[in-house]
């Protein structure tokens, strides 16, 4: 049977949004007033006020992209490849080198890059990398193309070594709006970071920010780390950012960022995720598909505490929803994909086994706002479907600029604070057509250490119905399996969280579903 594989750069679904509100629930916002002289980085400082100077200007959108680019499909941009032998860096066999991605397709913004020597100290010490053909090959039917002079060009990806890696290998990509995506040692590309969400889930179109230049530095000989500083514009706000890049046995990027607003979104969503989900636990596949899962990721998780956790394991629905999950403090958040097992995917192509969790961890905790979870309905599994992201209570202005700071991990599993007992697998049995039954399975090594003699209470609340039957069992594999009979109490989604407590003791995540009927 033909699965279709997913694309190099996926779409973003977008459309009209019906919201599930599952907890209501903004970004940590440093304004202007309260920020520290960042004479330490001289390039971020120089990209900072680059900004401001453009945010006071009107937007002026990318170059038209020729029209024999603009109208390639997937195959036949494929048909463009970069010369390897041309990467910049490889002949002086540094750590790192770069190779760039040619516009066409869906990837029509133009892209500057410009070079920087080692350790620099000014901006004006950067090269500009004109746009030069002889980089690319031009295959089959694209053979003799020949795309203007200044075509600029699309992105950038970043070939390096991990510790223990034999051959460098990709290990991190800028390609599309304010798209990136890297990997940890023995990982697939999967579940992409954004610089920025503006208007994201809303019943309108969705403003997309655009990496418009990058300033890039050349690695030392010995370099363990790389850095990329890169400008971001859209109608609504031009920001500053940079990059620093960790290669290690669990891959990092440290993010700043410098936002200025031209004028007020609607919403504005920081350190966005963008990922897939089409089936796997609580909904089954198509008939003519024998995976059992299909998903770069299965459940956000949200650290809102020391030791406070909520998973909501992700769903495709029929139709958008729109979950909150409001946070006084968030010292974390990400897109997990917590099975490991290759045969629960059956996809020796895919391996989605191998795709990153991405773990989002901001310098100090962001305070009072939401981390909203966007499901929308999909065929496709090319298709990024999944959104989340940070929104703050405390709007945007015009006349102030935010900072941020954070650091994304793509991990092999959950973050390693997380001590309580987690949620790895639930069924949900549809067969009683007034009624469902739903059992969640929580492992911990808290739970396997826990005295038979200390009665565990579950915790069910059910928005949209009510939970009957409640029963709770300890199972010879460890785990702890709670089981209800759901009773919604009409025709939509129920909202689920279910909590596992000794006397007044947290024990496990507070796990969280939107259940359809």
């Amino acid at each position: 049977m033909d699965f279709r594989r997913k694309p190099l750069g996926r779409r973003w679904f977008t459309g009209c949004m019906v919201m599930f509100l599952a907890g209501t629930a903004n970004v940590y916002c440093a304004h202007a007033q309260d920020k520290t002289p960042q004479a330490e980085d001289p390039i971020f400082h120089a990209i900072q006020e680059k900004a401001a100077d453009v945010a006071a200007k009107p937007y002026q959108s990318s170059p038209e992209l020729p029209g024999e680019l603009k109208d390639l499909n997937y195959d036949t941009y494929r048909l463009i490849a970069f010369e390897h032998e041309k990467s910049i860096w490889k002949p002086e066999a540094l750590p790192f080198w770069m190779e760039l991605f040619h516009r066409g397709y869906i990837y029509r913004d133009e892209v500057q890059v410009f070079l920087l020597p080692p350790g620099s100290s000014s901006v004006n010490e950067a090269e500009r990398l004109d746009f030069d053909p002889s980089r690319f090959q031009y295959r089959g039917e694209l053979a003799g193309l020949t795309p203007p002079k200044d075509l600029g060009y699309a992105g950038l990806k970043i070939i390096g070594k991990f510790p223990k890696s034999e051959h460098p290998l990709e290990i991190a990509s800028f390609l599309g709006a304010s798209y990136f995506r890297a990997i940890s040692p023995d990982q697939f590309y999967g579940t992409s970071a954004r610089g920025l969400a503006v208007d994201i889930g809303l019943a309108k179109p969705e403003e997309f920010p655009v990496f418009r230049e990058f300033w890039v530095e050349r690695p030392q000989p010995d370099a363990k780390q790389f850095k990329v500083w890169a400008l971001l514009d859209s109608p609504s706000v031009t920001g500053a950012y940079a990059f620093v890049i960790h290669p290690n046995e669990t891959m990092t990027i440290d993010v700043k960022a410098e936002l200025h607003f031209r004028k007020v979104p609607e919403k504005v969503g920081v350190a966005p995720l963008t990922s897939m989900w089409m089936w796997g636990l609580g909904k089954e596949g198509p008939a003519n598909d024998p995976r059992p899962r299909v998903h770069d990721a299965d459940s956000l998780l949200i650290q809102t505490g020391e030791n406070e956790w909520i998973r909501r394991s992700l769903n495709r629905l029929d139709f958008p929803s729109l979950s909150n999950y409001q946070a006084r403090q968030l010292y974390g958040f990400g897109l997990m994909q917590s099975e490991r097992d290759p045969a629960r995917y059956q996809d020796d192509e895919a391996k989605y086994d191998l795709r990153p969790s991405v773990w989002i961890t901001p310098s100090k905790p962001w305070v009072n706002g939401t981390v909203q979870l966007l499901e929308l309905p999909s065929d496709h599994e090319g298709t990024d479907n999944i959104g989340a992201y940070w929104v703050a209570d405390r709007p945007v202005t015009t006349d102030q600029p935010i900072e941020l700071e954070y650091e994304i991990a793509f991990l092999h599993q959950a973050p390693k604070q997380h001590s309580l007992a987690k949620v790895t697998d639930f069924r949900v049995d549809r067969s009683d057509k007034s009624s469902l039954h739903l059992t969640v399975v929580f492992q911990g090594d808290n739970l396997s250490r826990l005295p038979v003699e200390r009665e565990l209470l579950p915790l069910i609340e059910v928005q949209r119905g009510s939970a009957k039957e409640i029963v709770v069992r300890r199972t010879a594999l460890n785990t702890v399996e709670v089981s209800c009979k759901l009773i919604p109490d009409g025709p939509y989604a129920m909202e689920i969280e279910v909590v596992l407590k000794v006397e007044d003791e947290l024990c496990s995540e507070s796990w969280r579903y939107l259940c359809p009927i």
